[in-house]
This record gives C-alpha cells, sequence and structure tokens, in this order.
C-alpha cells in the first residue's frame, strides 16, 4: 500500500498568502500522517496556473522529507496561484527508492503527474501490448505512461485512459494532472480507498488515502464537507471554474475485487 494525499485551491480571488501557508500545513500534515502507508519514500509537486511545477522526492520517511532541503526548497515556491498540491508516501511493490524516477509523483513529457496506491499484475506485458517505452522497474510507470500516450493540448483524453486501463489486474486508485491543463485534476477511485473531503465556500477541495488522516489534519476547522467516491469512480475537478464531474470506469482488476467483497487497503 502507499499514501495518496493532496489539495486542490480553486480560483479564489479574496485568498491571501497567509491562507496558503495555512492550506500547506495542512498538507504538510497529511504527509506525516500517512507515513505508515509508505515509510520508504515521500514525494510531492506542485502546479500552477500557469502550467509550471515543480517535484520534489527523498527515499525518506515523510516525518524525514518535511524536514530536508528538498521540501523546504519546494515550499518556496507555493503561492497564491497554486492549483494543486499532491503528495505520496511509498511502500514499494518493484522497483528501488533510491531511484529517484521510480518514486512518486511521477512524470513525463509532455509533463504529465501521476501517483498511484495499489500493484499491477503483468505490467510489463500490458506496456508491450499498448507499445509504451518503459524507463524504469516500478509497476506504476504503466499508468504513467498510458496517461501521457492520452495528453496533449486539450489535457488528458479521460475517456481513453480509461479504455486503457479496462484490462489491467491488480489494485489501484490515482491522481492525475496535465501541466497544459493545470486546472483539471482527475481523481480516479479504483479498488484502492480515496477519501475526499470539500470545503464550498473557500473552494478548496483536500484527498488522502483514508477518512483519518483528513480529519485529523483538517483538526476543528469547520465548513468541510464529505465527498464520497464510490469505487470504480473517478472525479474531474475543474479548479478553475470550481465544478466536480462524476465518470464511472471499470477494470479487470476491480471487476475481481467486487467478487472477492475486496474494500482495499
Amino acid at each position: 500500500m502507499c499514501g495518496l494525499v493532496g489539495i486542490l485551491a480553486g480560483r479564489q480571488p479574496k485568498r491571501r498568502l497567509k491562507d496558503m501557508e495555512a492550506l500547506t500545513d495542512v498538507f504538510t500534515m497529511m504527509l506525516l500522517l500517512s507515513e505508515h502507508r509508505g515509510p520508504h519514500a515521500t514525494g510531492v509537486a506542485w502546479v500552477k496556473r500557469d502550467g509550471s511545477m515543480s517535484v520534489a522526492k527523498e527515499p525518506l520517511p515523510a516525518r524525514q522529507f518535511v524536514q530536508s532541503g528538498a521540501f523546504i526548497n519546494w515550499l518556496l515556491g507555493v503561492d497564491r496561484e497554486i492549483t494543486y498540491l499532491m503528495g505520496h508516501t511509498r511502500w514499494p511493490s518493484r522497483g528501488s527508492v533510491r531511484n529517484a524516477e521510480e518514486n512518486h509523483p511521477l512524470s513525463c513529457a509532455p509533463p504529465i503527474l501521476v501517483t498511484h496506491n495499489g500493484t499491477l499484475v503483468d505490467h510489463l506485458h500490458h506496456a508491450a501490448r499498448l507499445g509504451l517505452t518503459r524507463t524504469t522497474h516500478v509497476d506504476s510507470e504503466l499508468l504513467a505512461r498510458i496517461a501521457q500516450r492520452h495528453a496533449g493540448a486539450e489535457g488528458i483524453d479521460l475517456d481513453a485512459v480509461i479504455t486503457d486501463l479496462d484490462p489491467l489486474d491488480g489494485s489501484m486508485s490515482l491522481a492525475l494532472v496535465a501541466t497544459s491543463h493545470p486546472e483539471r485534476i482527475i481523481l480516479l477511485k479504483g479498488n484502492m480507498p480515496l477519501e475526499v473531503r470539500i470545503h464550498p465556500r473557500t473552494r478548496v477541495l483536500l484527498y488522502a488515502s483514508e477518512a483519518r488522516i483528513l480529519d485529523r489534519a483538517i483538526g476543528c476547522d469547520t465548513g468541510w464537507e464529505p465527498c464520497p467516491l464510490a469505487y470504480g469512480e473517478g472525479m474531474i475537478i475543474n479548479t478553475q471554474a470550481w465544478t466536480l464531474h462524476r465518470v464511472p470506469f471499470t477494470f479487470a482488476g476491480l471487476q475481481t475485487a467486487a467478487g472477492q467483497s475486496y474494500t482495499g487497503a
């Protein structure tokens, strides 16, 4: 298992720099609370409205990562132009945490970012079947290459991505974004947990792999509402228009899990 965390910030003219600092505090807390899901490596990324992005990741548990120079330098780039803060704590099933390219967030050009919780079966077979280039040993690269395959000037073609996901076996929930459309973030909840909270007034959305991570990070702050995602359901969040669109999707591993009353981990 691994830990997915993220903050999506909708356009809000009244959002001040200190409001962003408060959000980064929540984000940092979510990383720390996710360490038990992946203590072997931690990674983060931010994306801004102009499509610029920055990634920082180290083979460190979250409690050490948030004190590292890599994370502190990454924080210096966070400002009111941020649309998305993406985080991941890794428990490797394949590949080495010593290879930065195998730690999340995974990135490919044209610039896309992907984080994945789960394990894919026969990932090498599916990469070859789809004619996808591979440069690492980590199974999650298959998902990044699929997103890359369907990313362009118009962003990520989610329908095409879902078609490519259909024959995949194993487990997954994932988050993805293309910097060509930095306002459009995609969350897919397969057969691994993914919990969402939304603050309608401030136009902020949080997600994590466990509800208790969100609840503890939010603390006594009010105005947050649950935004449930079903297994086999995706959500497209447009931070510019502040709209949420739900889409169904399936894949071989989800169908197998359903037959076994699987509830994720």
